[in-house]
């Protein structure tokens, strides 16, 4: 019987994360260990044994470091081997823990220039493109230069009245000769086409960083980048990995085929390996040089295909090759592989940099964000906001790969004229959207002890309660990268230009307007991608993907699916799940397959859906596909589907809140067509649940700027207590419960957050 009770104990605290008891929360909540206190980036470590003391004096968790210096010496020079090996030994010594910086400046991979020191072939390739349209009213021969370097793919196609490509387009790339094609044209109207390798850097974030970088679609290329800096730390501190030395953190790794410099270049390019012909024909059983045209040019009913081809393949092959084997070698030696990618903040960046985040995310042991400034409700830095999606991002990838801890590297742009209660501020928006660890950088001599302290206590409790049970929503919005992808064309402007892809701006645009509608509605959600659907299992009206279980699916002007994933759809609605559209129907197909089968099923779903002008079809609890045009419709179907974890009914004059940019409908950055004024909109407060298995646990964060005072219903039960993250203190709540609903009377100061905790015993 004992036997018995001790696997039904392992088998409760597995599915809930392996969580410890909500009392002994409460024992270690006022002062959380140092595995969950933020880290400080700091080089300047001369003095280890000052530093260190630095670190306790402020409550920090450890320090966030890397080699010490730069130039030829970087990674090689015994002196800065010996004050690193010192650095962790004083961390060590007092408790501290050491995340290692894996780069001399960033993008991470070069290795301080290397990886590329002998090997030129490492570097970063890239296709450039060019094309021409040349009419012919009788036959001649004509020339025309192409784009300098070494011609992959020069062809000549045929077009249609509507400047389309129609037919299979002629290879002449044996006609090219010193840079100049020749060659004899027909009557008709002609496009050449030039695609031509040469290595990516002008323009591209190696030209404003710090030098030459690797081809991270290359495995090679990145085997050096991990030889040369991976192993020499562990040659240098193996003993430390695992115990002092936790992680290693890796910057803003990304493709170099977004351009992010503001002249204007000659020609647009995509990145580029010598593989990629071979990895694409396994992939897709065609040669790549039949999807190549279709990137930049209309080639018909295959264009979609074509390019979500493309992009689906780039995304793997940037997992797999960078941060799969960095991820791998961090498991092998005991430490977490963790940083961000580069700006997440658009789903048009993601094509340039990524193709797709999720598989790069998926291969990070701790995914995370950087966050430049502390202008609250914002990340800062890209030239688009993200605000909410970012941090959702991460949030969403830890849930839906089952990864414990998230981070996030913030306050760049901070000094110490920025008070400390912002710097608080910012954490909790962070950390009620998914990010639960924090590495800091420049303000590091910008603060007194006690104001360090404070952050450093206040962003532990947070990190050590949001990292305990399991994330529970119900709502799940799609990340609608096909959509992006069948539209996308690569521009040879800065990627900040995102009206030269008007059709994949307004995906974009709508994805992130929903994303916000969504929690301003007190909706927590998690995005998740085509993979995630279709590996989801399908049972009681719910997607049940690992621990997370959701039963409303939102698709945001979702134009383009794979058949499968529409096909899985299906199965959800018929299971008793629950669709909402907005805008669009996915009428494009992204994978192989008759496009008439893939519009039958769109068809055959939508027939019984009331496109936004009633809700006769959202019946909560029972399913259905709804189709709504405009954000108020999309809001009330939302309302209508399913019962939300928390309502908030204010009871003051003002305590709605302002309707802060970024957080919500009607910001000044939504477009036009999503900014649909609610007069009756909740206050502005987000929240994050977890379930233990002894209770419940939400996090609130108040985003406005006015208290907020009201009842608090939560689909919840239990003992209620209060637990304030910025003291440390624990205390009984008064409570009324009902139909398994408890409500309490709280006032939630503004920006900032608190912890609501129901103990079932």
């Amino acid at each position: 019987m004992r036997i018995a009770l001790i696997i039904v104990l392992i088998a409760i605290s597995a599915a809930y994360g392996g969580s410890t008891t909500l009392d002994q929360l409460r024992t270690e909540f006022a002062n959380p260990g140092n595995d969950y206190r933020a880290l400080p980036m700091e080089f300047d470590y001369a003095k280890p044994t000052e530093f260190a003391d630095k670190l306790v004096e402020g409550g920090w968790g450890g320090a966030h470091f890397g080699y010490p210096h730069g130039g030829p010496g970087y990674l090689r020079d015994q002196d800065g081997w010996d004050q690193f090996k010192a650095a962790v030994k004083a961390c060590r010594e007092r408790g501290l823990n050491v995340w290692i910086y894996d780069e001399w400046g960033y993008p991470s991979g070069r290795a301080g220039g290397h990886v590329l020191e002998g090997h030129p072939e490492y570097e970063a390739q890239g296709l450039f493109y060019d094309s021409t349209d040349v009419p012919i009213k009788k036959a001649q021969a004509i020339e025309w230069r192409v784009p300098d370097g070494t011609p992959f793919y020069v062809a000549l196609c045929d077009l249609d009245w509507n400047g389309r490509i129609v037919g299979q387009p002629v290879d002449i790339t044996d006609n090219v000769k010193d840079g100049m094609l020749k060659v004899e044209l027909q009557p008709g109207t002609w496009r050449l086409i030039a695609f031509v390798q040469k290595r990516l850097r002008e323009g591209t974030h190696a030209s404003i960083a710090f030098g030459p970088y690797i081809n991270i679609l290359d495995p090679d290329a990145v085997k050096s980048f991990i030889r040369n800096t991976h192993d020499a730390f562990y040659a240098h501190s193996g003993p430390d990995f695992g115990k002092t030395i936790k992680a290693i953190f890796n910057d803003e790794v990304s493709l170099m085929s977004g351009f992010l410099t503001d002249e204007t270049q000659p020609h647009p390019a995509i990145a580029w390996y010598h593989g990629l012909p071979q990895i694409f024909q396994k992939r897709t059983g065609y040669d790549i040089r039949e999807c190549l045209p279709a990137l930049f040019n209309n080639v018909g009913d295959q264009t979609a295909r074509k390019r979500c081809d493309w992009y689906s393949m780039i995304s793997e092959q940037v997992a797999g090759s960078f941060f799969r084997q960095v991820r791998e070698w961090c498991e092998a030696h005991k430490v977490a592989s963790t940083g961000h990618l580069l700006w997440e903040e658009s789903l048009i960046f993601h094509a340039n940099f990524y193709g797709s985040v999720f598989p790069s995310l998926k291969d990070l042991d701790w995914p995370g964000i950087d966050v430049l400034g502390a202008d609250y409700g914002h990340t800062s830095g890209s030239h688009v906001e993200g605000g909410p999606v970012t941090p959702k991002l991460i949030g969403s990838a830890a849930h839906i790969y089952d990864k414990k801890r998230t981070m996030s590297e913030s306050f760049c742009f901070v000094t110490g004229k920025t008070p400390i209660e912002d710097l608080l501020a910012h954490v909790s928006w962070q950390s009620v959207l998914g990010i639960n660890s924090f590495t800091t950088l420049s303000i590091n001599d910008q603060y007194p002890a006690e104001s360090f302290r404070l952050l450093n206590d206040y962003t532990g409790r947070l990190s050590f309660v949001l990292t305990q049970g399991r994330f529970a929503a119900d709502v799940a919005v799609l990340y609608p990268i096909a959509s992006v992808w069948a539209d996308f064309k690569p521009t040879n402007r800065h990627v900040h230009h995102l009206d030269d892809n008007p059709r994949v701006r307004d995906v974009d645009d709508a994805w992130r307007a929903i994303s916000s509608e969504v929690l301003a509605c007190q909706r927590d959600f998690d995005y998740l991608d085509e993979d995630a659907v279709r590996r989801a299992k399908v049972s009681g009206g719910k997607l049940t993907i690992g621990r997370n279980s959701y039963s409303v699916l939102v698709l945001p002007h979702v134009t383009t699916l794979d058949y499968s994933t529409l096909k899985q759809i299906k199965q959800f609605v018929a299971a008793g799940g629950t669709v909402i559209s907005y805008e669009t129907l996915p009428y494009t197909r992204a994978d192989a397959g008759p496009a008439d089968e893939h519009r039958a099923l769109v068809d055959d779903l939508w027939s019984g859906s009331d496109s936004g002008r009633g809700l006769q079809s959202a019946i909560p609890h029972r399913g259905g596909v709804i189709h709504t045009e405009t954000m108020r419709s999309f809001r009330e179907a939302l309302r209508s589907s399913g019962t939300p974890d928390l309502v908030v009914t204010p009871s003051t004059p003002g305590s709605r809140g302002e309707r802060h940019p970024e957080l919500g409908s009607g910001s000044a950055s939504t477009p036009a067509r999503h900014a649909e004024l609610d007069s009756a909109s909740t206050p502005q407060v987000y929240y994050q649940h977890r379930v233990l298995p002894d209770g419940d646990i939400f996090f609130l964060v108040n985003n406005s700027t006015a208290p907020v005072t009201g009842d608090f219903a939560f689909r919840a039960s239990g003992k209620a207590e209060i637990w304030n993250p910025l003291t440390g203190e624990t205390s009984p709540a008064d409570a009324s419960k009902k139909n398994g609903t408890t409500t309490l009377h709280l006032t939630l100061p503004p920006r900032s957050g608190r912890f609501v905790v129901f103990a079932e015993r």
